[in-house]
């Protein structure tokens, strides 16, 4: 207890002895009561008399009080209920036992934070729960920081002393084999208070902004398990003055190289990194900054585009080269593509559209190739701008197949450049297209490069657009199709896409074959970014039958493809009924026939027969 407390204790001893005796008789309702008759009797200078007999800091809260309420009305603003400070010193030492209540729980072996999801789970602590709790008592703690402080509230160790303790304690109570893998991770007014009492600290002994920095730096070292809110942290800094953040960047321009400043400021998920680069952008020389980002190019590979900006405003084409490259290699390292990468071999879109990352516009992607576009013209590099502008085309059309064959027509560009580029246009949209079966997952099946999505791509983009090429491929093909669904592989597959297609070309509205067209051919797992354009060639070079020739091979061979009663699983024949359903509609006469078979084969099967009944089959 501090001594201006001990002393105001001791008045309180002294001067109110009766008022002791009335406080341990007297329930809080009765003496409220009390001081409303005591006030309204006592007149004014008895008032004035009886309120000189007490400190100063209570005198002027009483007032506060008894001030009319006309008065406060007239400001015409809520005015907050006065608070003795001797009144908030209380309401800080019960705050801290209600901390302390949290923290003996968390120590105990067997307390609530202590979680077992199952029987056969180990318990684990609540760590989030842990630390949600204390920062509801930390937000109600927040206001009084300030007052606690330069008052010496009790106690006033702050708050760092109270979760090393913290930490102590519940590492040494909870069991030896309970690990706090994860981490304690404080949230923001537990962080803020921790913040702003330090900041206090530092203020009040003499020392600058960068002091309470290294402090808080030292701090977050310090602890084993607990991590403070990276927001609360960049909020606070974000909030000093210009000169107290100017303070704390020149310490941190003369500490970068020390073991506590070196990885945090080179790492660009810190947020004291993303304090130094704000402050370094704001208050230190243009070159300083970008040298500062050059650095993080291999962490974020954005952070290039801003250094070749400048560059090309120097016109050094070489430097920009340079710096292009690096962020090239960067962005291929983000999307976890090891290969190099040139604008003369492959599209760049293939490789980042494949990664499954869909950055939507691709902004970022796009004024990167603009500066690599502007570099190579400074470079007089003719054939790489080419390459270039094909590559920017095509991260926005790449799925239109009118825009890209345009491009690839119109562009003036080497024979082999022109090749290698479109052969890597082709290849990504045919690989995007192909159908994956599920249970390709699971089995080995024989694949397929070269079909007819192939040849409808290279019949489109022939000069002479002779459609003859395409189609007698993709009658042969159609031709020489195995009858068994395991000898087709992925050929099956690419048989349904052609089916979908042609069915959507030919049937604007309702499919000729519902039952089989949603059961066999699966349409909603078919959808890929082309399909418009897809089918917009493919009706204009397919062979005037080929939807007929198509049918024939199902209405021939579905059968074969029906699933067999005696591979199912848990004895569940909804799919075979629904295939079955499929078969009769399209080929009635080799349905029945296979169903007569079935009678036979599979007699007692009676959850199959039972399937069969609900799709009316039998």
């Amino acid at each position: 207890m501090s001594k201006q407390n001990k002393n105001q204790s001791h008045q309180e001893e002294d001067l109110g002895s009766v008022g002791s005796r009335i406080q341990a008789a007297l329930t809080q309702p009765e003496i409220s009561q009390l001081l409303n008759v005591l006030f309204a009797v006592l007149s004014n200078d008895l008032r004035d008399v009886a309120l000189k007999q007490l400190p100063a800091d209570t005198q002027e809260t009483i007032k506060q009080i008894l001030t009319p309420p006309l008065i406060i009305a007239q400001t015409q603003e809520v005015q907050p209920q006065p608070v003795s400070q001797a009144k908030l010193a209380q309401i800080w030492l019960g705050l801290w036992q209600e901390w302390e209540e949290i923290i003996v729980e968390a120590a105990a072996e067997e307390g609530e934070y202590i979680l077992q999801e199952a029987d056969w789970e180990p318990p684990y602590f609540d760590t989030y729960q842990f630390a949600e709790n204390l920062d509801q008592v930390a937000q109600k703690m927040l206001p009084l920081v300030e007052i606690a402080f330069a008052n010496r509230f009790n106690p006033d160790s702050g708050f760092t002393s109270a979760l090393v303790l913290a930490e102590s304690e519940i590492i040494s109570g909870i069991p030896d084999w309970m690990d706090i893998d994860d981490g304690i991770y404080l949230e923001k007014h537990l962080t803020t208070c921790l913040l702003h009492w330090e900041w206090l600290r530092v203020k009040n002994a003499g020392e600058d902004a960068f002091n309470f920095a290294q402090s808080i730096r030292q701090q977050e070292e310090n602890f084993e398990h607990i991590t403070l809110d990276n927001d609360a942290i960049s909020d606070f800094l974000s909030q000093l003055s210009n000169e107290e953040q100017k303070c704390i960047l020149a310490g941190l321009n003369a500490n970068r190289e020390t073991a506590l400043w070196q990885k945090p400021l080179d790492n660009i998920y810190s947020h004291w990194h993303d304090f130094y680069m704000t402050a370094t952008q704001q208050y230190a020389p243009p070159e300083i900054y970008l040298n500062n980002l050059r650095a993080t190019i291999g962490q974020q590979w954005q952070n290039g585009l801003p250094v070749i900006a400048d560059l090309l405003a120097k016109q050094d084409f070489p430097a920009s080269l340079a710096v292009i490259e690096e962020t090239v290699d960067a962005l291929l390292k983000s999307q976890h593509r090891g290969q190099s990468w040139q604008p003369e071999t492959s599209l760049l879109f293939t490789i980042v559209d494949g990664s499954g990352n869909n950055h939507g516009h691709w902004q970022n992607e796009k004024t990167l190739l603009c500066y690599y576009q502007q570099t190579a013209a400074g470079l007089g590099q003719t054939e790489r701008i080419q390459a270039l502008k094909i590559q920017q085309i095509v991260f926005d059309s790449c799925f239109d197949w009118s825009v890209i064959l345009e491009t690839f027509t119109n562009i003036p560009i080497a024979v082999e450049i022109h090749q290698s580029l479109f052969s890597s246009w082709r290849d990504y949209v045919v690989r995007r297209a192909k159908p994956q079966s599920r249970w390709d997952l699971y089995t080995t099946v024989k694949t397929v490069d070269n079909w007819w999505l192939h040849w409808l791509i290279n019949s489109a983009a022939a000069s002479d657009l002779d459609a003859t090429g395409f189609q007698a491929q993709i009658l042969q093909w159609l031709t020489n199709l195995p009858e068994n669904k395991g000898e087709l592989g992925e050929a099956y597959d690419i048989l349904r896409l052609l089916t979908k297609d042609l069915t959507e070309i030919y049937s604007q509205t309702q499919p000729p074959y519902p039952q089989f067209y949603q059961v066999v051919i699966r349409p909603r797992d078919m959808s890929s970014r082309d399909d418009t354009f897809r089918k917009k060639y493919l009706q204009q070079y397919a062979p005037n039958d080929l939807w007929d020739q198509v049918m024939a091979y199902w209405k021939t061979q579905l059968h074969n493809f029906v699933p067999r009663p005696e591979l199912s699983r848990n004895s569940d024949y909804t799919e075979h009924a629904q295939w079955m359903s499929a078969l009769k509609e399209l080929a009635p006469k080799v349905y029945q026939n296979l169903l007569a078979q079935w009678r036979i084969e599979h007699q007692r099967r009676r959850n199959l027969w039972k399937a069969m009944e609900k799709l009316e089959l039998c």
